[in-house]
């Protein structure tokens, strides 16, 4: 009798889950965000437990493989193991970062390169062997590129006008009427009384995207200095794991690089220059299948060790 397994991608801004009886999907979920680093290690639980029993509809499952965004840390992923292994007792839990079920998503194989742009922004590569992380700091320490560091950046300019350092313009008086913000002290209260700040910071990033493609001169600035720190993160895995000058994937995931836009361009085109021979797949299915592709390669095990 075929297995049951489940790919999760927990990410900062929502869950998604995918449950297969061999080949063949069975099901699928979806919850609210469940970065164990913004939500907290028990809601990140609730949350992948919700989305994930929702994929199973009633069936149990063998083995439960989640990609987690802030699982780079040992302790983090580990921590997860044991909480998710009390609710899905009869499974065995692995859980990783959400770079490599990204990467697993758009090259199988497990050789090339993910760039992961949403809320937070990191890159991995893996070479067999070899692999590296670059970026990925959470928004504390960063997070240059990510939709938060957008949406911070754009925010600043808001503040800095109602401080009266600043000029008005489309950029700001989009967020002005986005927060139904027309002071400073409304500014700060829409973000600071906001019970996931870190997540309505990132969702403003789609706004600075529309109108830097545009052609928003603020705009327009602050992607072109996010698509720099992003190459520069692609750039650095690639070099750390011998992939620079090699045919191979370039895998784009996340929010941000969902659809073509200015930082998808400016990011491909610094590729196409400075490494020619990576490709890069700007379709690749959705990382909860990338968490499938690797639940695949793995024993049931019985429950998580």
């Amino acid at each position: 009798m075929p297995r049951i397994i489940v790919g999760v991608d927990a990410g900062a801004s929502a869950v998604c889950a995918v449950a297969a009886d061999g080949s063949h999907i069975i099901g699928q979920g979806t919850a609210g965000g469940a970065n164990p680093n913004v939500v907290g290690l028990v809601a990140a639980v609730e949350s992948i437990s919700h989305a994930v029993e929702s994929a199973l509809a009633g069936e149990r499952t063998d083995l439960l493989c989640v990609g987690v965004a802030g699982a780079g840390r040992e302790q983090v992923a580990r921590r997860l193991e044991a909480l998710l292994a009390t609710r899905f007792s009869q499974a065995r839990i692995v859980v990783t970062d959400d770079a490599q079920i990204a990467l697993l998503a758009g090259a199988p194989e497990g050789i090339g390169a993910v760039l992961v742009a949403g809320t937070g922004a990191v890159a991995y590569a893996q070479n067999r062997e070899r692999k590296a992380h670059a970026g990925g700091y959470g928004a504390l320490l960063g997070d240059r590129g990510s939709g938060f560091a957008l949406g911070a950046a754009a925010l600043e300019m808001l503040l800095r006008v109602y401080d009266g350092r600043g000029v008005s313009d489309a950029l700001t008086q989009a967020l002005a009427t986005l927060l139904s913000a027309e002071s400073r002290a409304e500014v700060l209260a829409a973000i600071y009384e906001d019970a996931q700040p870190v997540k309505r910071i990132a969702s403003l990033a789609q706004t600075v995207l529309a109108l830097a493609d545009a052609g928003d001169r603020a705009a327009t600035k602050i992607v072109q200095a996010a698509a720099l720190e992003l190459f520069e993160l692609v750039k650095c895995v690639l070099r750390m794991t011998g992939l620079s000058d090699r045919d191979g994937a370039l895998v784009f995931s996340g929010g941000l690089l969902s659809k073509n836009s200015l930082l998808t361009y400016l990011i491909e085109t610094r590729v196409a220059n400075e490494m020619p021979a990576v490709r890069i797949v700007k379709d690749a299915p959705a990382p909860q299948f990338g968490a499938l592709n690797l639940a695949r390669t793995l024993p049931a095990g019985g429950r998580h060790e």
